[in-house]
């Protein structure tokens, strides 16, 4: 255990010993605030002789009145709105479900085998009727 940990704590160290060059700052890489060879730049301060008056011109515009033109008006009525048209109550198709039905139970006695056979014929049937109610 002591080995594992001294093992760890070795190449640890190892590691952050061989990165730490990757974070120096040698100082002579190309930097936006350095304008010499590792010299700083030499600051000059001056003043004016005289004070400088700065004179504001002055713009003329002549401003032109509005001309104000009657312009047509549209009115926009409203679309018309009808009441919904329903029509007549369609009564229960028994001729669809019966067919409907014939035609799933023959294709579910073909789907079944065995004791399975009169299960499928009526899933079939069933499922054929709700489908021939629809036409």
């Amino acid at each position: 255990m002591f080995a594992r940990k001294s093992i760890y704590v070795l190449t640890a160290g190892t590691l952050l010993a061989a990165s730490v060059p990757a974070f120096a700052d040698h100082g002579h890489w190309d930097r936006d605030y350095e304008y010499g060879h590792g010299r700083a730049p030499a600051i000059e301060y001056r003043y004016p002789a005289r004070p400088v008056v700065v004179e504001r011109r002055v713009e003329r515009r002549v401003v032109e009145r509005p001309v104000y033109v009657e312009r047509p008006v549209y009115v926009e009525r409203p679309a018309p709105v009808y009441p919904p048209v329903y029509g007549p109550a369609r009564g229960p198709n028994v001729l669809g479900t019966a067919a409907g039905a014939i035609v799933g139970a023959a294709i579910g006695s073909h789907v079944g085998y065995g004791h399975e056979r009169v299960a499928t014929t009526a899933v079939g049937a069933v499922i054929g009727g709700a489908i021939g109610s629809q036409f």
